[in-house]
């Protein structure tokens, strides 16, 4: 049944650096801009992401930032709050992203007893749940809300692997507004200390999924070793592992490791060629977001996502997981020889086109199963 979802309520695990943020208040805008009622709650408060909150929504944040358990504990604190909030603001739709945030919603939901449509966003595959006990509450809990949100074919197909039902999977991709990303490289900080020397870039948490080992040993044996620094930018625990084994490879005067940047736009645009190097995705938006900044990309053909945003190959190259000297290749090919006509795929992203779709899903519309 189609009902217009005129008080939207989004449920963000934190106002903290991830792309699945980025995404929710990116979308609240737009519903705004459609005449929605939006209403966003971070579990988690504080953040560098809360001046990206549109003008016009009402925030809640659920716990300090300063005060913030983790896991099961952030689950316990923050059930009861959210259990409160949903029964205030009496949402006709909720739109929750991320696996942990998902579950709590939907428990949070059952708790209200008063009726919202509930759209779950997934933007993970599944060899990111590595935990058993989750994917079993993945497979019962997920199959109570109205719509599921993939954000590629490929965790749709996760889904599906779940027993979950197809006619509730519905596949949006990510939006990109490459307005607001080239005028966040205006205003973003250039990259200090590097003489202007040309560099190749890598967005993404210093993290075992990113494998920045194979992108070190790669970079090492391709020929920009000695024409372009490579430039590492993120935080994370691996850090002291990749700095060690840059030192080990001779590279130590030739990668710099940045740390987590609140914006990292001006880095990305200045750039010659932005390499992915992960094991899995969901849908990388930095793939996105390079060619929006006219930056060349490299990507792993990895679950999910890649194959699809560069549609196997025509707007980027694509190697195999864990092959440096096959990654080393195509970073050298590609910056000889750039990828082209990429206004198709960022058209295909453009943000009212997705959120004309989300919109569709938490109206209770049919037929939105493919973006």
């Amino acid at each position: 049944m189609t009902v217009r979802a005129d008080r939207i309520l989004l449920v963000l695990p934190s106002l903290e650096r991830g792309g699945g943020e980025r995404v929710l208040l990116q979308l609240a805008g737009s519903f705004l801009d459609a005449g929605r009622e939006v209403h966003v709650v971070a579990l988690l408060g504080g953040g560098p992401l809360r001046p990206l909150v549109p003008d016009g929504l009402t925030l809640y944040e659920l716990i300090d930032s300063g005060d913030a358990p983790n896991g099961l504990a952030l689950a316990w604190r923050t059930f009861p709050k959210l259990v409160s909030l949903i029964h205030a603001v009496k949402p006709h739709a909720v739109l929750s992203t991320m696996t942990g945030t998902n579950l709590l919603t939907v428990l949070a939901c059952m708790r209200v007893r008063i009726y919202t449509r509930l759209v779950l966003r997934e933007a993970a595959s599944l060899l990111n749940t590595k935990s058993a006990l989750k994917r079993w509450a993945m497979r019962w809990l997920y199959r109570l809300a109205d719509g599921l949100v993939a954000v590629s074919a490929g965790v749709a197909q996760d889904l599906r692997s779940l027993g979950l039902a197809d006619d509730r999977i519905h596949v949006i991709r990510n939006p990109v507004d490459v307005e607001r990303l080239r005028y966040l490289a205006g205003a973003g900080q250039s990259l200090s200390n590097h003489n202007g020397e040309p560099y190749v870039v890598s967005l993404g948490r210093l993290a075992e999924q990113k494998d920045h080992l194979t992108l070190l040993h790669a970079y090492a044996a391709s020929a920009l070793r000695g024409s372009h620094r490579l430039v590492i930018v993120g935080g994370g625990k691996c850090h002291a592992k990749l700095k060690h084994l840059a030192d080990e490879l001779g590279l130590g005067d030739r990668v710099v490791f940045t740390g987590a940047m609140d914006n990292p736009y001006r880095v990305l645009a200045d750039a010659k060629l932005h390499v992915l190097s992960s094991r899995w995705e969901g849908y990388p938006n930095v793939l996105l977001e390079a060619l929006a900044l006219g930056v060349p990309v490299v990507s792993t053909d990895c679950l999910h996502g890649p194959r699809e945003i560069l549609d196997g190959g025509r707007y980027g190259r694509l190697v195999r997981v864990g092959d440096a000297a096959a990654l080393a290749r195509a970073m050298d090919e590609e910056l000889k020889r750039p990828s082209s006509a990429v206004d198709a795929v960022l058209a295909a992203h453009h943000p009212r086109a997705i959120a004309s779709r989300y919109l569709a899903v938490l109206d209770g519309e049919t037929g939105v199963l493919q973006s």
